[in-house]
């Protein structure tokens, strides 16, 4: 887990006030993130989106704004536990945050929506990740080659809810740069709709994890036009602008060891 700092009171580079802990980093713990994340992810991952709220979360109080978003929705109203949660300091991060592209909705210090993509050959090694992955129908031939879409967190007021839409597509566009030719997630039956009008479809058996309700593999083939059209997908756009431009490329990297990191 992400070590928090020591000291408390106020600091200029994070988001909290003079009686919140700073859980801010110094700038070369910023500075492996951002040069490991472009080379798994791409440099086209971390830039900026075509809409200003949505960014990639590459320094360490962009991660810890996701991180007590999380806590408010899993672990306060969800009852979620788990073992990577910082009761004192209200956040949940977990190891393969640090290899995963997280991005996050809304302005400048405020957290509104995240969403983490974590490549196929590193979903394996995180336990929740890999039931995901063998709970779906796809053969284990293809996880490698799969992104996994996990902890999304949206709060509930209506101008966190009208961002969902554009973090999905930089989402999607971001996974289409990575050369996943899959995306997977789980999902609650009453989310299904939401997913289902982005392309999403069921895929394999349902499975229940300690504490929450039955959950749900959903697929969709980045580059399966036809069901993107069918559904009329926002994601859409983000395919014929995708194949109009071609991607910009990233390097083959494994999991990176970022463990005194994280």
């Amino acid at each position: 887990m992400m070590r928090p700092a020591e000291a408390r009171g106020g600091c200029r580079s994070c988001d909290r006030s003079d009686a919140e802990p700073c859980t801010c980093q110094g700038v070369d713990g910023d500075t492996v993130r951002m040069v490991t994340l472009s080379q798994l992810w791409g440099a086209e991952a971390l830039g900026r989106s075509c809409h200003p709220a949505i960014h990639a979360a590459t320094k360490s109080r962009e991660l810890h704004s996701i991180g007590r978003l999380r806590y408010l929705l899993f672990v306060e109203r969800g009852g979620e536990n788990s073992a990577y949660t910082n009761h004192g300091e209200g956040w949940l991060l977990e190891p393969i945050d640090a290899v995963s592209l997280n991005l996050w909705a809304g302005p400048e210090r405020r957290c509104l929506a995240a969403i983490r993509l974590t490549q196929g050959a590193d979903a394996v090694s995180d336990p929740r990740l890999a039931a995901m992955l063998r709970c779906s129908a796809l053969p284990q031939a293809d996880h490698h080659s799969c992104l996994v879409l996990s902890r999304l967190a949206v709060r509930r007021e209506a101008r966190a809810q009208a961002l969902t839409p554009a973090l999905a597509r930089h989402a999607y566009r971001a996974g289409l740069e990575s050369g996943a030719s899959m995306a997977l997630l789980a999902s609650r039956p009453t989310d299904i709709p939401f997913f289902a009008r982005l392309g999403f479809r069921p895929s394999g058996t349902a499975w229940a994890e300690p504490g929450m309700d039955e959950l749900r593999c959903l697929t969709l083939g980045l580059r399966d036009r036809a069901t993107l059209q069918t559904v009329k997908s926002p994601l859409l756009a983000e395919l014929d602008a995708f194949e109009a431009n071609g991607p910009v490329g990233t390097s083959e990297v494994s999991i990176v060891d970022l463990g005194d990191d994280l």
